[in-house]
């Protein structure tokens, strides 16, 4: 071009890499849109015209649609009939095995209810993908759902006690199980969002006996993404208990738990429902807070008894287990803590242990919180029902509002009278509140209950998360008939209009009585895809979804070219986690258009490869690993 407006080689070439940089991420973001993994559903990727899955037990569900790449059925004979159908340029296989035409009926032997029947489509233009058929038990529960087309978009942990077994279960919105285990002496699946490992359950190791009262103590099993034991972990001395209810992985590695620890204090202030005053030496278990390094070392604890009004504790399980705390959150390096048996929240210094706010209602007058040297409660202001009570999962959410499960069971009694301000055992809800601790308020904003009917009732568990679009998932534990009872396990509700968007039931199949759920945590579309690596040793051509566990600071570049060959990887990206925005690097890329450099422990990566190349790498001496290395080669 005579006018002078030709780019140079080298500026079309930084030109093409910038292009390059904005356009890989923007696939990845329209992906994760999609109802599937960020492998199915792309723009251009082949799909089923027909699918239907035929076996012994459960019918295959949800009805078949092309968008829809996963699919749930009973396999209890070991043989699924499978009838399919593409389009005329596309070539088909089941679990590995190609289908020479485009429609076909194929029958698949020997399978059991674990496993998982792929079909894989690919085009002569080489694009590909992926639907997969998840066989059942005959005895996993039934799920049935009510969706609405805006409910969100995700996969959730769901852990279900059955009449007869527990299931472990990574759900889609579908109510199709991507995953699913029964347990016996394992608690529910929690995900730790931005824990240094994703997943962890709670294990009941034995009976124990202290101080002539027999209690269960627990350990808590650490699983990376793709479900290998990563560690196991429990309180360390002086504390001689783990408790089950909530346990909290840092970013650093480091272990939040709980313990019920026994000790032995004087009750002698208040009465035993005979009307004597209970012993000046009366055995309690306090609730306790303790972190852990991964070395096992203490680095914070905080025990209840130094903290609590214990008269606003009475109305549940006291004196022996009086304040009863059943969750926690790290804010900030603060600690949020709910005490079920003082229907408080309490806002803990994560350094010093000092209470920064305390909510909930108290018997305790203003005088008596000034001596305490402790922040009197912050009033509730606008809530129609006054209180919460016997509360469970108080979180904050990013706007600073807090939000919590109100079972509305054991509401706070006074001691001095024996009367309640509000009626125990009459409804349930989730519920949120502004917090304005300078001025010693929190403003009722908004409340939830199932069907918005305020006649449902659960006395203990009950979950909430706060989803990324501001919506509620919300778990409800059933037990019993009590027909007052849940009759959905799982709702995601939009808070500002009440409406519930998605509600999943569950059965048992034998009994045909309803369900509940343990807590549920969404999780990342591409959960089931990730896999921890902390060597860049194996990669598939085109996408790979990675999760770094080596050290953090570790050159990109540097890695590369000790393990890879530097023209097979085309691109790196990962999400920055404050502005959202992509980070991204290139090989041999001109100065100034990087923006990644580094790995970082625990981070999701996206990594580009035009080859396929493998090494098998022996184990490092485990003294030559670097600090999260050693626990990323873990046996």
């Amino acid at each position: 071009m005579a006018n002078g407006s030709a780019l140079s080689p080298l500026a079309a070439f930084v030109a093409l890499i910038v292009a390059v940089a904005l356009l890989l991420p923007a696939l990845t973001r329209s992906s994760e849109a999609t109802a599937q993994t960020p492998t199915d559903g792309r723009a251009g990727a082949p799909v089923l015209s027909a699918l239907t899955a035929t076996g012994e037990g459960l019918a295959m569900y949800p009805p078949f649609d092309p968008g829809t790449h996963h699919y749930a059925v009973g396999c209890s004979g070991g043989t699924l009939t499978l009838s399919l159908a593409a389009a005329a340029d596309t070539r088909m296989a089941v679990n590995g095995v190609r289908l020479p035409d485009r429609s076909a009926v194929v029958e698949v032997t020997g399978l059991s209810g674990d496993s998982d029947v792929v079909i894989g489509l690919d085009t002569t233009a080489g694009e590909s993908a992926v639907y997969t058929v998840h066989c059942l038990p005959d005895d996993f529960p039934s799920i049935t759902v009510r969706k609405s087309p805006d409910a969100s978009n995700i996969l959730m942990t769901a852990s279900v006690d059955g009449q007869d077994k527990r299931y472990n279960a990574i759900l889609d919105t579908n109510g199709v199980p991507r995953l699913h285990y029964s347990y016996t002496d394992l608690g529910g699946l929690a995900y730790h969002k931005n824990g240094l490992y994703p997943y962890s359950e709670s294990r009941r190791q034995d009976r124990v006996t202290i101080d002539g009262n027999q209690t269960t103590h627990r350990d808590f099993i650490v699983r990376d993404w793709d479900m290998t034991i990563m560690d196991i972990v429990s309180t360390i001395a002086p504390l001689t208990h783990t408790d089950q209810h909530d346990f909290f992985i840092r970013p650093n590695g480091n272990y939040i738990m709980l313990a019920y620890e026994p000790g032995w204090h004087d009750f002698s202030a208040f009465n035993d429902e005979d009307g004597n005053p209970y012993g000046t030496h009366l055995r309690a278990r306090d609730s306790v807070i303790q972190e852990i390094t991964p070395e096992r070392e203490q680095v914070f604890l905080w025990n209840s008894w130094d903290h609590v009004a214990l008269e606003d504790c009475t109305q549940h399980r006291f004196p022996d287990g009086y304040a009863h705390i059943n969750s926690l959150e790290v804010v900030d390096g603060d600690i949020i803590a709910s005490l079920r048996g003082c229907s408080q929240v309490l806002r803990i210094d994560g350094t010093t242990g000092k209470i920064v706010w305390l909510l909930g209602k108290s018997n305790r007058g203003d005088a008596g919180w000034l001596a305490s040297n402790a922040p009197a409660p912050l009033k509730i202001a606008d809530d129609p029902y006054g209180e919460f009570c016997g509360q469970h999962s108080a979180q904050l959410g990013p706007n600073g509002n807090l939000v919590l499960f109100d079972n509305g069971a054991h509401c706070q009694v006074d001691p001095a009278t024996g009367t309640t301000a509000r009626e125990s055992g009459v409804f349930s809800r989730v519920v949120e509140y502004s917090l304005d601790p300078q001025n010693g308020q929190a403003t009722f904003l908004r409340h939830y209950s199932l069907h918005g009917t305020f006649d449902r009732y659960q006395a203990i568990g009950g979950h909430v998360e706060l989803l990324d679009n501001g919506n509620w998932l919300v778990s409800w534990r059933r037990r019993g008939a009590d027909p007052r009872g849940p009759d959905y396990a799982i709702t995601e509700v939009d808070p500002r209009t009440g409406r519930e968007l998605l509600a999943i039931r569950i059965t048992d199949v034998a009994s045909g009585a309803v369900l509940g759920a343990r807590a549920a945590y969404p999780l990342p579309l591409d959960a089931l895809e990730r896999r921890p690596t902390a060597r860049l040793t194996e990669l598939e051509p085109g996408r790979n979804l990675l999760v770094w566990r080596g050290s953090d600071d570790v050159s990109i570049e540097e890695s590369i070219r000790e393990t890879w060959p530097v023209a097979a990887v085309t691109a790196i990206h990962t999400r920055d986690t404050d502005s959202g925005a992509w980070l991204s690097f290139f090989p041999d890329s001109p100065p100034g258009v990087n923006s990644l450099s580094a790995f970082a422990a625990g981070r999701t990566y996206w990594v580009f490869a035009r080859e396929r190349a493998r090494w098998d790498i022996p184990h490092a001496p485990r003294d030559q690993i670097p600090d999260q290395g050693d626990r990323a080669f873990a046996e």
